[in-house]
């Protein structure tokens, strides 16, 4: 018998909002990242605020987290029983380091950016990276597998969904304004039937 192990599914869609209410959420996300994050890191904030709950930003945020919601219940045939959801705002030059979260599901929506990347000379900028959990600690790999890590190109509008089990990072950033993305994390349970 042969299996198939170590799979993770990873749902992609083109989220489209409206120029107002996606300047919308640029804004609150950028007032939010003035307000919190006072080391300017993409991966400094102190607080766990959640933006999506916050009096001044949940209306704002509202669709953005709908439409989040209905592509896990599609995608996974679970829904969320908890979530939160905070800015990161990466700089040129600066990068989110690899790590994994303590929850369910992850979710990043981008809202803004512009990095350019050159893959075929190597240049990765701006890229976000999941990295396959079999293969978190090395490069070797088997003929028949495939690449240890999923490099996707972040634009305006991309929405991933993955388990939040999944390290990930992403690399320096040279877009010539802030990459502005939305991270979610869920703690999910099945649908019933």
């Amino acid at each position: 018998m042969i299996r198939e192990l170590f799979s993770a599914r990873v749902y992609q869609v083109q989220l489209s909002f409206e120029d107002g209410l996606r300047d919308q959420m640029l804004k609150g996300a950028m007032d939010f990242h003035q307000r919190l994050n006072r080391d300017g890191q993409p991966w400094a904030r102190k607080s766990r605020q959640s933006l999506i709950d916050h009096e001044s930003s949940c209306d704002v945020f509202r669709p953005l987290v709908n439409q989040v919601r209905e592509a896990i219940g599609h995608a996974y045939q679970c829904e969320p029983v908890w979530q939160t959801a905070r800015e990161v705002i990466t700089q040129p030059g600066q990068f989110i380091p690899l790590h994994a979260e303590d929850t369910d599901l992850s979710a990043v929506y981008w809202i803004d950016g512009n990095a350019r990347p050159d893959p075929s000379r190597q240049d990765y900028s701006g890229a976000f990276v999941l990295v396959n959990p079999s293969g978190a600690y090395g490069s070797r790999k088997l003929p028949w597998e495939g690449w240890r890590s999923e490099i996707i190109h972040p634009y305006p509008g991309l929405l991933v969904i993955f388990p939040s089990y999944l390290a990930h990072h992403s690399h320096p950033y040279n877009g010539t304004r802030p990459s502005v993305e939305i991270h979610f994390e869920f703690r999910v349970q099945a649908l019933e039937g």
